[in-house]
């Protein structure tokens, strides 16, 4: 039987905190600080196809899924399925430009840096709140 402060097992998957001393002795796990990318995929349950989509719409923002998916070398589809996830997840807009010569497209940026931070401390919250909910059904 392993307990939470043994190392971990070979193929196991390091989820960025150890704990120090005896369960129930007050002591704090220690936590790696995650990166964007483990926030991202973690919180919001976005894959890696969907950061680099966030990414391409940071590098080239008012972009067209047309211009992100030839930015990105993907299928439109399958980069427009990632623009939902991102704009459900509240990092994207999505604005609405109609052509000189009839129809629209869409155009799409990341939110401000400020928003970012409240979507993102939100998700958060909640991610949490499940987590302690799951955690003490156990």
């Amino acid at each position: 039987m392993s307990s939470r402060t043994d190392p971990p097992r070979e193929g196991s998957i390091d989820r960025g905190f150890t704990l120090r001393g005896e369960r129930g002795s007050g002591t704090e796990p220690s936590v790696s600080e995650p990166s964007r990318d483990d926030v991202f995929r973690t919180v919001f349950g976005l894959g890696a196809a969907d950061v680099r989509t966030y990414d391409a719409v940071d590098e080239v923002p008012s972009s067209t899924t047309r211009e992100l998916a030839d930015h990105l070398d993907r299928d439109r589809s399958n980069v427009n399925r990632s623009l939902n996830r991102l704009r459900e997840a509240g990092l994207v807009t999505r604005v609405r430009r109609l052509l000189d010569s009839g129809g629209h497209v869409y155009q799409y940026s990341v939110v401000s840096d400020h928003t970012t931070e409240d979507v993102v401390a939100r998700a958060v919250d909640r991610w949490r709140s499940t987590a302690l909910d799951v955690a003490a059904s156990e």
